[in-house]
């Protein structure tokens, strides 16, 4: 199955539901929603898989499963008189030998004004999630070395870096300074996400160079993966210059 490309009516899609976020509404535009919304995500994990396994193959299986999607629905905590869907979603790839919500994420955001692309990870108070079990540990004694890695990498190459602590609201979280400098301050981190925006109407989004796109930037995405995630001895290899 080719990937065809997110289109006009994807973008469209998420720009009605922001206007229009209530279940009767997105009960009657399913259709749409499938069709140029979770077809072109299909798609897309199909065409990248092998991509993906040559980077890590502990990364995902061929076939793309719910898991492998954040969820549209707000759910329980959706007021009775709306909103009731996010209006994005997100594909994930991580190492399938562990649950999702324990590991860090290279992932593909659709939204109304575009696509995102990036790596996260997010302490869902796990206490063996590589939040706490790899990341928080790794930054108290390697900071300088991702540091190091970052100023190489990531500096203007269009890439925006947040960080996230504990906060007021639905998720619970508020952001804070992107990048501290010192491990010790690191630790109240609930959330670390590094990504970058293509908007819609870019060239780059023509499927032949959004595949391309996608190569490059998790290829580059891929050591900071390592750094907040693996737990093989040999993990500093992905982080030389």
């Amino acid at each position: 199955m080719p990937f065809t490309g997110f289109t006009a009516e994807s973008f469209r899609f998420f720009r009605d539901l922001a206007a229009n976020n209530h279940r009767l509404w997105f009960e009657g535009h399913r259709s749409e929603y499938e069709e140029h919304v979770l077809k072109p995500f299909e798609e897309l994990h199909e065409a990248l898989a092998p991509f993906m396994r040559g980077l890590d193959p502990r990364f995902s299986p061929e076939e793309p499963s719910p898991e492998h999607y954040s969820r549209i629905e707000l759910g329980s905590e959706a007021p009775p008189e709306g909103p009731h869907y996010k209006t994005s979603l997100y594909h994930f790839w991580w190492n399938t030998t562990v649950p999702r919500l324990s590991d860090g994420h290279l992932h593909v955001g659709l939204g109304a004004s575009g696509v995102t692309l990036g790596f996260s990870i997010y302490d869902w108070h796990q206490e063996m999630g590589r939040m706490r079990e790899v990341f928080k540990p790794r930054l108290m004694t390697e900071l300088n070395l991702l540091d190091e890695y970052i100023k190489a990498n990531y500096l203007r190459r269009g890439f925006e870096f947040r960080r996230f602590v504990r906060g007021v609201g639905r998720l619970g979280l508020r952001e804070d300074d992107a990048f501290p400098t010192h491990g010790r301050d690191w630790q109240n981190t609930l959330g670390w996400v590094v990504s970058r925006q293509i908007h819609e109407g870019s060239s780059r989004l023509t499927p032949g160079s959004f595949l391309s796109e996608c190569e490059k930037t998790f290829e580059r995405l891929y050591p900071l993966y390592v750094f907040a995630c693996d737990t093989r001895p040999d993990w500093r290899a992905a982080l030389k210059p």
